[in-house]
Formats: C-alpha cells, sequence, structure tokens
C-alpha cells in the first residue's frame, strides 16, 4: 500500500530528533535548500513526492545527486541503503571497504546499480521506521567507524555545526526544544517533534493572512474567535470564514477542513457565511478545483480554496 510521502518525512523527523534527544552527538543531515518550497512543504529530507533521502555524512554524489552513503525510503514505504560516487573514481576503494564491513557482519548484499553505486534493498515487510533504527544502530557505527579512520576519504560525519545550521533552523524547532527540555524535567511525554513544526507554520500563515487583509479592505478581522481561524468582511459586504491548514496538498486540506466549515457555518445556529474559504501555501491542482466546483454545485455548499504565497504575502482568487 503506497503511503504519503509527507507522513514518511514527518515520521523519520520524528525518529531522528526524539533519538537525538536521547544520544550525544548523533547529527544528522536534512534538506539544507528550500527548492520548489520543498521544505516549507514539510519535505524535511531530500527527495521528491515519490522517495526520501536522508544521511548521516556530509558529502555528496554531485553526477547522481544524491548522498555518498544514504538511507532511503520510497513512498511505498520499501526502503534501501546507497553508496554511490559516480562523480570521484578515488573514492571507489572506500565505497567497496565500507560495502565489505557491512557484509561481513551481516547478510546484506550490496548490487550494483550502475557504475559506481551500489544499493541494497530491505525486505519490503519490514517497517521504514525499523530499517531506519537497524540502520543507525549497526551501519551507522561501522560506517563511522571506518571513515575516522581513513579522513582522507573525504566524508566527514555529520556535526554539530551541521546541526545548528539546518536542523535547529527548521521552522518550529525552538518550540519543539522548549517543550522537550520543559517535558525533561517533569518526566512528561514530549509532543511529536512535527506537530510542533505545523502549529508554527499555522501561526505563522495566520499572522501573515491578517496583515494581507487589514491592508487590503478586509473589514471586522477576527482571529480564533468560535474556534474559526480567520472571520471577516469582504469588500463586498460579504461575511467570509477562513480555515487555514498545514496539510502538505490542497486535497488533504479539503478533507481535513470541510467537516470544520460545516460546524462552524451550521451547528452553532449563529449568523452564517456566506463563503467558507480553505487556505494553505500550495498551488491548486485542477482535480482540486474541479472537486470544489462539484461541491458548489451538488451540494450548494459554498466552499472555496485559496493559495496564500507566503514569499510575495499574496493571497489568491478564490477557486
Amino acid at each position: 500500500m503506497k503511503n504519503n510521502i509527507f507522513e514518511i518525512h514527518n515520521n523519520c523527523l520524528d525518529f531522528l530528533l526524539r533519538w537525538q534527544a536521547n544520544h550525544k552527538d548523533f547529527y544528522f543531515v536534512p534538506r539544507k535548500i528550500n527548492n520548489k518550497n520543498r521544505l516549507n512543504k514539510g519535505m524535511y529530507f531530500r527527495g521528491n513526492e515519490n522517495y526520501l533521502v536522508l544521511s548521516f555524512w556530509n558529502s555528496s554524489d554531485s553526477k547522481e545527486i544524491i548522498y555518498n552513503i544514504s538511507w532511503g525510503c520510497y513512498a511505498d514505504g520499501s526502503s534501501y541503503i546507497d553508496l554511490s560516487c559516480r562523480d570521484n573514481d578515488n573514492l571507489v576503494p572506500y565505497m567497496k571497504q565500507i560495502i565489505e564491513v557491512i557484509e561481513s557482519k551481516t547478510d546484506k548484499h550490496f548490487d550494483e546499480a550502475k557504475v559506481n553505486k551500489w544499493r541494497y534493498f530491505y525486505n519490503k515487510e519490514e517497517n521504514y521506521l525499523q530499517t531506519l533504527q537497524d540502520f543507525i544502530v549497526n551501519e551507522k557505527v561501522w560506517i563511522d567507524e571506518y571513515l575516522l579512520a581513513h579522513p582522507e576519504a573525504g566524508i566527514p560525519l555529520a556535526d554539530k555545526e551541521i546541526n545548528e545550521k539546518y536542523v535547529k533552523t527548521l521552522p518550529g524547532y525552538k518550540e519543539y526544544e522548549k517543550a522537550a527540555n520543559t517535558a525533561k524535567k517533569s518526566g512528561s511525554v514530549v509532543v511529536k517533534p512535527s506537530e510542533y513544526i505545523m502549529k508554527f507554520q499555522h501561526n505563522e500563515l495566520s499572522n501573515e493572512m491578517v496583515k494581507y487583509l487589514m491592508v487590503n479592505g478586509y473589514k471586522n478581522i477576527k482571529t480564533e474567535e468560535n474556534y474559526i481561524d480567520i472571520q471577516c468582511m469582504n469588500q463586498q459586504g460579504q461575511k467570509i470564514f477562513f480555515e487555514l491548514k498545514t496539510a502538505k496538498t490542497v486535497k488533504m486540506a479539503i478533507r481535513e477542513a470541510i467537516g470544520q466549515l460545516l460546524e462552524y457555518n451550521h451547528y452553532s445556529g449563529k449568523e452564517k457565511a456566506d463563503k467558507l474559504i480553505i487556505v494553505t501555501v500550495n498551488k491548486l491542482e485542477k482535480a482540486d478545483e474541479n472537486y470544489l466546483i462539484e461541491l458548489r454545485n451538488v451540494y450548494k455548499m459554498p466552499i472555496y480554496y485559496c493559495q496564500f504565497d507566503m514569499e510575495k504575502k499574496v493571497l489568491s482568487k478564490a477557486f
């Protein structure tokens, strides 16, 4: 069964940050560049809508555009280990020796998927978080030992500097860190790191939305009243309920928001809104637009969608 790649990102981030909280000098490399706005969408590691890769070593194969050594996972939950040096023949003997170390200690066998690129696939029945833990407990330890003994290979371990520069600058990380420290002192359970990040993103989106509405002619703007994210009057005098979502896709946002908006607009028996608008930072797909049109035509629901561009600070038209 195909998993949601964003859920895999969230679960891997949660796992790694919790592991880090309990293991001194444990570091990993998250996505460094926010290309195609993927980091803001919740793709915390390299990859796309079909897979992700993460590493504990700060070096890459420029030809394959992946790490020299990585653990990866496809959207279907199948996971693997990659070693790649297609851009650097000098690394080949080191990679082969690392493979020899792993194969001598386990029953794993690496196949050469391409010239100077080797891969091991985990059993498809194994949960990807279990294989990630297995990799951290076993292969990572052996690879670290080998690379520390062979600095001439030029593959540095992820370190505190990487952590400060890329991990601790993730949206919402500071809030998570504060909660983690508080929980540690009190012995209580810490909420998932990804939930803190989502909350941070929601608050940031709300703040920018309010600023936009105030300077663009919207009146009677209220936030978080009767559980409604934002309610206001537009320039035409229509009452609007905005429901803000940090869901990774518009389809997911619509699914999460519809029940809430209908409850806010009908269950209370109070004055109804003329438009119920779902807002995320994501671009609307044609299938999403057609779905909303059908909801309006068939069920007469006044439900629309707007994208808020966090870079330009602009709200799109209602679709």
